[in-house]
């Protein structure tokens, strides 16, 4: 069994896969069981930590702890209670059964994590916090706070006649950081359970760099499903005074655990305004399933199947069909990494509205169209 492997014992569904995700994000192997039978036979697996909920099936979270501690093989394991349940006697009654911790679901990511590893720690699992990571995580709470980010606008074009139509809001970190990098600033920043404050700031710069002409073009904001779920993307969305004006690009690589339920946390957001696009289709997680249920206002097409389409009739088909199917649809099609007048041709042939890449235009701190 791998070393900073937590046992996460609850039966609910949707809360167990997204912590299960930020578990993994951090570092530690899941092992996932949705009722107290289940918990105690995959707790005979040792290991290194068991998260536990109280209001499982069939027999409740106290009492598959006392079976826990009182049963040899496992009575050694570390166990925290993280549950719903916060009155103090539900917390004593925790504590005398034989959890090592009592945790309500209100807690705070970065205090639960630094929970589990204190727990570890003692446990003899883990050694001292890593100092590196350490530094890394106050490096990434001084570029929050100093606001330290760079925002970049890469603009979309109508493809034919071909007309400006709205940026696409990028973020780098600081320059020569180990965070400069987007996807490693972010994926830190959900690690840590710092994703929405680092979101929040990066929207506040693009729109104070944007202005007014917010009024005149639409402007996509990548935006991860896991904030779309969270409380804390209300906050982000009140930033906007012009919701219509605003494309809330859903990153399709990122794996969705409850679909119905994030389509209707999505219809609200289309209700008040917002649009939406699906990024990256015809790659990872995208499907036709996602574009008939969260019913898009635009369509991205992955680069991959943009690069050198011209010598290759299999990505010429696929690109045809999605780019049909929005039409009909009512979506417009977005084809993604244009570099070539190849590819834009050949796109412009298969009848894709709309485009983005390095020929039509950079990504750069102002709001200027290279000139083709």
């Amino acid at each position: 069994m791998p070393k900073n492997h937590i046992l996460l014992v609850d039966d609910e569904v949707d809360y167990v896969e997204t912590l299960s995700m930020i578990l993994q994000t951090r570092g530690y192997t899941v092992s996932k069981a949705y009722s107290s039978e289940e918990g105690l036979k995959k707790a005979k697996e040792k290991p290194n930590l068991i998260l536990l909920d109280v209001n499982i099936p069939t027999v409740s979270g106290y009492e598959v702890c006392n079976k826990l501690r009182q049963d040899d093989a496992t009575k050694h394991i570390p166990i925290i209670i993280l549950t719903g349940k916060n009155m103090p006697k539900d917390k004593v009654e925790g504590l005398k059964i034989g959890a090592d911790d009592y945790i309500t679901k209100s807690y705070n990511l970065e205090e639960l994590f630094a929970r589990i590893e204190a727990l570890l720690r003692r446990s003899g699992f883990v050694e001292e916090i890593n100092k590196d990571q350490a530094v890394l995580f106050e490096e990434l709470k001084g570029i929050i706070k100093d606001e330290a980010v760079k925002m970049l606008f890469q603009p979309l074009f109508e493809l034919n006649p071909r007309k400006l139509f709205g940026y696409e809001v990028l973020t780098r970190g600081p320059k020569d950081s180990k965070l400069e990098r987007p996807d490693k600033l972010f994926q830190y920043a959900l690690s840590c359970g710092l994703l929405p404050d680092l979101e929040l700031v990066c929207r506040k710069k693009a729109l104070a760099k944007l202005g007014d002409d917010i009024e005149k073009n639409l402007i996509f904001f990548n935006t991860n499903p896991f904030l779309i779920e969270t409380e804390s993307f209300k906050d982000i969305l009140d930033l906007y005074n012009m919701p219509q004006q605003v494309v809330l690009e859903i990153t399709e690589r990122s794996e969705i655990k409850n679909f119905p339920a994030f389509c209707k946390i999505i219809k609200t957001f289309k209700e008040k305004g917002f649009r939406i696009s699906i990024d990256d289709v015809g790659s990872g997680y995208s499907s036709l399933d996602s574009i008939a249920e969260l019913k898009p206002d635009f369509v991205k097409i992955d680069m991959g199947l943009i690069r050198d389409i011209g010598n290759n009739t299999v990505k010429q088909n696929l690109v045809k069909a999605i780019a049909s199917l929005c039409k009909e649809s009512r979506i417009i099609s977005i084809g993604e990494g244009i570099e070539t007048e190849d590819e834009l041709k050949m796109l412009i042939d298969l009848k894709v509205e709309a485009g983005q890449g390095y020929l039509l235009g950079k990504p750069g701190p102002e709001l200027v169209v290279e000139k083709k």
